[in-house]
């Protein structure tokens, strides 16, 4: 009898125990086709400056939209005239548009009216040089339209530039107080 409980606890203990191990199913592979792209999608919202932006960027393409309030056009249109610069604008009621287009094929389109924006490249049709300053441009206009303050733009470059430059006035500080300690440190070993 005693050999019987024992077997049977055993048998259950064995079974509670391969109940409690999780399999992990193993996912099928990710197929390396030529053809295939990797999309990342990035939104971001605030009800405080009542505007969203989604951005995709695959290989094939790169797309953007936002909505935001209409404080912030004339900044968002000053950030793209001065981007854009040699493409040319067209004006329709209060739309702005910049298109490239290449043998028929749209390579690149901006739409810009009272309080949405959307910008698409083929990234199929168009260089590497100009896709990284499209997705540049995103970047900017992204912080530009979340932020809590309608402020003047200053692009990326000009503020790394203006950063760059209060770092080499501080580093100039330091050198001349290195040099007057040093000065300083030589004539007391003369003494």
């Amino acid at each position: 009898m005693k050999l019987v409980r024992l077997t049977t606890g055993l048998i259950f203990i064995t079974l509670a125990a391969c109940a409690q191990t999780p399999r992990v199913p193993t996912p099928p592979p990710t197929p390396n086709t030529p053809g295939s792209s990797q999309t990342e999608v990035v939104t971001s919202s605030s009800s405080r400056v009542n505007s969203s932006t989604s951005v995709s960027d695959a290989n094939s393409s790169y797309k953007f939209r936002s909505k935001f309030h209409s404080s912030k056009r004339k900044g968002i249109e000053d950030i793209l005239v001065k981007a854009l610069d040699g493409i040319e604008m067209k004006k329709r009621n209060n739309r702005l548009e910049w298109e490239i287009l290449q043998e028929g094929e749209i390579l690149f389109e901006c739409s810009l009216t009272q309080n949405r924006l959307s910008i698409y490249v083929n990234k199929e049709l168009s260089t590497g040089k100009f896709n990284t300053i499209i997705k540049q441009l995103g970047e900017d206009l992204q912080d530009y339209i979340s932020s809590y303050k309608s402020r003047k733009y200053v692009s990326r470059s000009a503020s790394l530039i203006s950063r760059a430059e209060e770092r080499l006035e501080r580093a100039k500080l330091e050198m001349e107080r290195s040099i007057k300690n040093l000065e300083e440190v030589r004539r007391e070993n003369e003494q």
